[in-house]
Parts: structure tokens; C-alpha cells; sequence
């Protein structure tokens, strides 16, 4: 770990969510020295804020990949400058408060795109050809059952993506490469724009009526938090699949568990959960024909790579008096 200096960085990063010190090192170079602080993921008592202040002291921007940014422990740290979330979501960040307080705050449009696209892509394979509870289970328990493997293709079968961003677009294309049609819903795009990213354009009623698999990328704000809940679950075909490797928040656990326990849907796969670290207690613990990954779409090589590499240029614009590429705030500065 290097030494703080007069300026420096934190890398909020802990050993299940490392950062990549590598592109931090070529970025900041003769601008600020970096040392890591173990954030746990997960918010914070008052005493714990203050003893992580005490770890962040003095640092001129913070690189996050683990643990939340509040207003509280923003109030500890006035030499900070800017925090580069390390992803596309901002959700843990109190950006508000940033912003009023002077503070830049980044993100990484795209940089995560294929490997999240590509995790996506794989479990709508695992789910349709049931490879980890009966092809995998039954194997491993010395049981070679070839009529109890049987499963579907994703060839001719309608692919719903919610939210068709970087993410999305990269997910429908790997869809139509697999010979699926792609509709979509974006509120924030026009039917012209979303055509232009290669899907049909439908109303969200629609999405949920048609789609054979329905696949999740958009953001954990207020306004789409329980998107996926009974009644949306009611609406859609019986027999799809469901996807998710955006946020947890999206999706009501207990109304999804129900609508697998049913039958009505043949499963999800889930790489967020509501909770991270989750609630053992969740009830899609217990649900059928659920997969569910560690929040591991974007832990790739090259895609940590490129993460820390855009979010540690932007810090580097900030420390040199530049602005930054990917911000997504306009903070009040001193002066203005």
C-alpha cells in the first residue's frame, strides 16, 4: 500500500471488491499517491463513520467500490474533491450532498458493458437449459439422466430488456446473434432511438406481456424500485424467465419468490439482491429455479481494468484543476 503524501487518494476497496492499482498508479502518477481503506460494504454507524473519516483524512478524492458515501462522513472530510464510483451506478453515493458540498462525482458509462452483457447472456442459458439444478446436480450425485436435462434453446423466443442503455443495447445484440427478437422499454428513449439499438420499441405493459425472457438494466433510483413486483409479475407470460444484473432494488423478493413458487414464472437468475451482503432470511433462498450469483457481472480482468482505469483519469483531471469526463453532478465550487 503506498504511503499518503500531501495529496492523496483513497481506494475504497476490500479483498471480495478489489481495485485494480495498476491504471490508479499510471493515472495519478506525479499528481497524488493512493493507499487502499478496507470500506465495508454496508452503512455505517455513527462510530464507524467516524473512525473511517479518520482512515480517509486528508484524501483529495476516493475511488469506491465498496461502502457507501453519506452526507455524515462527508462532513469529516473537507480536503475531498471527488468521488469516482468505480461502475455505472451511483446509488451509493449521497450525490446531493456532494454536490452542495463542492464534491465531483463519477461514474464509468460502459466501461462494465460486455462483461455484464456476457454474465447476462449466461444465465439466460443456464436457466433455460437448467444446467446447475438438473444437468450439473444431477451429474455431480453419479446420476447421467439425459431426459432429465431436457431443456429449451433461446433461438425464436422473444427477449425483453428493461432499460436499454451501454448494457442493454449489448445484451439485445448478443440476443439477436442467438436468433431471439428484442423489444424494449426505455423510458428516458424514444421508439426512433431504441430502434436505432436494434430492438422493437414497446410500451412497458407490453414488455412484460410478450417477453419470453425478461432481462434488467436500469438504475436503483426511487422511481423504479419495486418495478418488479406482483402485479408487473401477473402480467407476465406464464413460463418466462426472469434476469437481473443491475439492482437488487428493482425487484420485490417476496413477490418474485411467490411467482416461482407457483410456477408461474420457470425461474430467474439473479446477480443482486435488495440486501448486499443479503438477508439470509430472503425468501428466494427457498424459491425453485433460482440462480444466484454474487454480484459478480463486472468482476472480470479486463473489465477492472478498464474500470479503474476511467474512474482514475477523471480523478486525475479533478486533482489538476480539469473537469471531469464522466460526471454526474454539477457541485457547488468555492467561488460560485
Amino acid at each position: 500500500m503506498s504511503t499518503p503524501g500531501s495529496a492523496w487518494v483513497a481506494l475504497a476497496a476490500t479483498d471480495d471488491l478489489p481495485i485494480d492499482p495498476a491504471p490508479v498508479a499510471t493515472a495519478t502518477a506525479g499528481i497524488a499517491e493512493f493507499a487502499t481503506v478496507a470500506l465495508p460494504y454496508k452503512p455505517l454507524s455513527e462510530d464507524e463513520a467516524i473512525y473511517y473519516a479518520g482512515q480517509f483524512a486528508g484524501a483529495a478524492g476516493i475511488l469506491l467500490r465498496s461502502g457507501y458515501i453519506t452526507d455524515g462522513l462527508l462532513g469529516h472530510l473537507p480536503a475531498l474533491r471527488i468521488v469516482a464510483v468505480h461502475g455505472a451506478g451511483v446509488d451509493p453515493v449521497d450525490v446531493g450532498a456532494c454536490t452542495r458540498r463542492g464534491i465531483w462525482v463519477t461514474n464509468t458509462p460502459g466501461a462494465n458493458a460486455n462483461a455484464v452483457a456476457e454474465l447476462t447472456l449466461g444465465l439466460m442459458l443456464s436457466l433455460i437449459r437448467g444446467i446447475p439444478h438438473s444437468a450439473h446436480g444431477a451429474t455431480v450425485e453419479r446420476s447421467w439422466d439425459e431426459a432429465r436435462t431436457l431443456g429449451g434453446e433461446l433461438r425464436g423466443r422473444t427477449l425483453g430488456v428493461l432499460g436499454i442503455g451501454r448494457i442493454g443495447t449489448e445484451v439485445g445484440r448478443l440476443g439477436r446473434a442467438f436468433g431471439m427478437h428484442v423489444i424494449a422499454y426505455d423510458p428516458l428513449l424514444e421508439a426512433p432511438a431504441i430502434v436505432e439499438r436494434g430492438a422493437e420499441a414497446v410500451e412497458l405493459a407490453e414488455l412484460f406481456a410478450r417477453a419470453d425472457v425478461l432481462s434488467l438494466h436500469a438504475p436503483g433510483i426511487d422511481d423504479t424500485r419495486h418495478l418488479i413486483a406482483e402485479d408487473s409479475l401477473r402480467r407476465m407470460k406464464p413460463g418466462a424467465l426472469l434476469v437481473n444484473c443491475a439492482r437488487g432494488s428493482l425487484i420485490d423478493e417476496r413477490a418474485l419468490a411467490a411467482a416461482l413458487g407457483s410456477g408461474h414464472l420457470a425461474g430467474a437468475a439473479l446477480d443482486v439482491l435488495e440486501g448486499e451482503p443479503p438477508d439470509p432470511a430472503s425468501p428466494l433462498y427457498d424459491a425453485p429455479n433460482v440462480i444466484i450469483t454474487p454480484h459478480m457481472a463486472g468482476s472480470t480482468t479486463e473489465c477492472l481494468r478498464a474500470i479503474a482505469e476511467t474512474a482514475a483519469h477523471d480523478i486525475a483531471r479533478v486533482l489538476t484543476g480539469e473537469t471531469p469526463l464522466h460526471s454526474v453532478n454539477e457541485p457547488v465550487l468555492a467561488g460560485q
